[in-house]
């Protein structure tokens, strides 16, 4: 089973400002609506919120990507980078439970997940990680590894092959940046 380290205050104050002021203020950000924020044309749920692209496929797609880099340590083996932000809901529109547990991605990686503000919506991390692509666990036989509360300037770092989800917050706006970096 593969560590997880949680890093508070991955980048200093003056830059964790500078992303909250970015993402949540600037008026030429932009947000793209996604049905369900863990996985696309979700069956089992609809958690919706809104998604950014800073990079995908290891394309930068985003005008404000450098204002977020520092948050990793080695900027070019970044694969995809971006931000998710849900807002608190009514518990009968999205039913019960947490959001769908996932994979970003189904070949070996490492997710650096950076909390953009204090929130409540807690990154839940399962004890089970997948060999492949077709290693899909039982979820009745999964157990919480750990829970890890959004802190601004919080990281968690684990082995992108763990499997994980979120809570929806119920009081605040939950707003992450995932790195998804070989």
């Amino acid at each position: 089973m593969s560590q997880i380290k949680i890093v508070d205050n991955i980048i200093d104050k003056d830059r964790q400002e500078l992303i909250k002021k970015t993402l949540l203020e600037d008026e030429n950000f932009y947000w793209t609506y996604v049905d369900d924020v863990s996985l696309k044309d979700n069956s089992h749920q609809r958690r919706p919120g809104f998604k950014h692209h800073f990079v995908k496929d290891n394309v930068v797609l985003s005008q404000f990507t450098k204002t977020i880099l520092p948050i990793v340590s080695d900027h070019s083996y970044v694969i995809n980078a971006r931000s998710f932000l849900q807002l608190p809901l009514n518990q009968k529109f999205i039913g019960k439970g947490v959001d769908t547990p996932h994979l970003d991605l189904t070949t070996p990686h490492t997710v650096v997940l950076y909390y953009v503000c204090d929130s409540d919506g807690d990154t839940i991390l399962y004890n089970y990680e997948s060999k492949d692509e077709n290693d899909i666990p039982y979820f009745e036989d999964v157990k919480i590894k750990k829970k890890v509360t959004p802190k601004q300037g919080r990281a968690v770092i684990f082995n992108g092959l763990t499997w994980h989800t979120a809570e929806q917050p119920k009081n605040n706006l939950r707003c992450i940046i995932n790195f998804n970096v070989k």
